[in-house]
């Protein structure tokens, strides 16, 4: 009769236990959780550049408008009301380019409004164009740019202003 073998029980264990495995899959959750996490802040942050530089183009838009104007009894400030006539080729009035280049802020920027006023405490006045729009969660922001009157639109608009 061949010899009986005992069998001893192999203290080594081979695998992963319960336990390792929860803290694996829990560390892989984790680094995908993170993951995403940075790629959505990246892409509000290029979102929010996007915005951003669409409404430095549409006060740098306004501010030629102003500025190629030969016109110097034009006022350029916004009027409260004022409507774009979509039925017109080209707007002909300062208050109707004002209104439609307000309408195209909104339609272009999330939340997008504008205004532009005309700050005569400066010599030359100068316009103050503002666009303001909402940044992917972080609220509002605005792009403030000034443009300076010529001299005669200057002049004409203080005759104006004292007649």
């Amino acid at each position: 009769m061949p010899p009986t073998q005992q069998i001893q029980p192999n203290s080594k264990q081979s695998g992963l236990t319960l336990i390792e495995g929860i803290f694996a899959v829990l560390i892989l959750a984790s680094c995908v959780i993170g993951v995403a996490t940075l790629y959505t802040q990246r892409q509000n942050i290029v979102r929010g550049g996007r915005l951003h530089e669409r409404a430095v183009q549409l006060a740098q838009e306004m501010a030629g408008q102003i500025r190629s104007d030969t016109n110097t009894r034009r006022n350029y400030e916004t009027v409260l009301g004022a409507n774009c006539d979509p039925k017109a080729a080209k707007p002909s009035t300062a208050t109707s380019i004002v209104a439609c280049w307000q309408d195209k802020v909104e339609q272009d920027l999330t939340n997008g409004s504008a205004r532009i006023s005309l700050d005569r405490t400066t010599l030359p006045a100068q316009y103050v164009i503002i666009v303001s729009w909402s940044e992917p969660r972080t609220g509002t922001a605005s792009y403030v740019l000034r443009v300076a009157q010529s001299a005669a639109t200057t002049d004409s608009v203080a005759a104006h202003a004292a007649g």
